[in-house]
């Protein structure tokens, strides 16, 4: 393509020049225009689009078994129980159950054989003497404790008539059991001449012979 440049020369007058230049403007606000909107789009999207966030990780949660607490026990106190014994003592009379430990006013005469109960303390009185306090058909009082044998086991009484207490069934006497006084068979024997006889033991530990009926 050749050039015609004196022709070209002619053509640019102010008046062209001028022409030019405005088309020349208007056609760079279209391009800026049309930039503009294409761009506008991808700006838009780019600011709907949410930063990519990193996640926030919970804690990680461990339960803790706890053991399993044991129960203490508490033991309740023991509830004291009366003692009980027998009365006894190598007398017709039996004991006395007193209002005061030593020499004090009787308040009732228990017979040999009888059941007491321990309900008190125990002291001890002017010559050594210890003394209880209990109870015998259900009255109070205060009773030497030699006199009381703790009851291990079943016993029985001599009758009313009283018996005699050998030493063997062929020896001597060794002493009069008055009516009500306890005792505990441990064997019964027969003599030469045909009687029964029975081992008894007293309240006191005493061992002896009695003719058995």
């Amino acid at each position: 393509m050749i050039l015609d440049l004196k022709k070209l020369k002619n053509n640019l007058t102010p008046k062209n020049m001028a022409i030019g230049a405005g088309v020349f403007i208007i056609l760079g606000i279209f391009g800026i225009a049309a930039f503009s909107i294409v761009m506008r789009p991808k700006q838009a999207v780019a600011q709907d689009v949410p930063a990519a966030t990193t996640p926030t990780l919970m804690p990680t949660v461990t339960t803790k078994v706890l053991p399993t607490p044991v129960p203490t026990l508490v033991s309740p106190p023991p509830t004291p129980v009366g003692t009980h014994f027998v009365s006894w003592t190598n007398r017709e009379m039996g004991i006395y159950l007193r209002d005061a430990p030593g020499n004090a006013l009787i308040l009732d005469a228990i017979p040999n054989g009888e059941e007491v109960s321990n309900v008190g303390d125990q002291t001890t009185v002017r010559g050594g003497v210890e003394w209880i306090e209990a109870s015998y058909l259900g009255q109070s009082g205060w009773v030497a404790t030699q006199y009381l044998f703790e009851i291990e086991s079943d016993y029985q009484r001599v009758g009313e008539d009283g018996r005699w207490l050998f030493r063997d069934m062929n020896g001597a006497v060794a002493m009069y059991l008055w009516f009500g006084s306890p005792y505990q068979v441990l064997q019964k024997a027969t003599g030469d001449d045909g009687i029964t006889w029975l081992e008894i033991m007293l309240p006191d530990g005493s061992i002896g012979w009695m003719k058995g009926r």
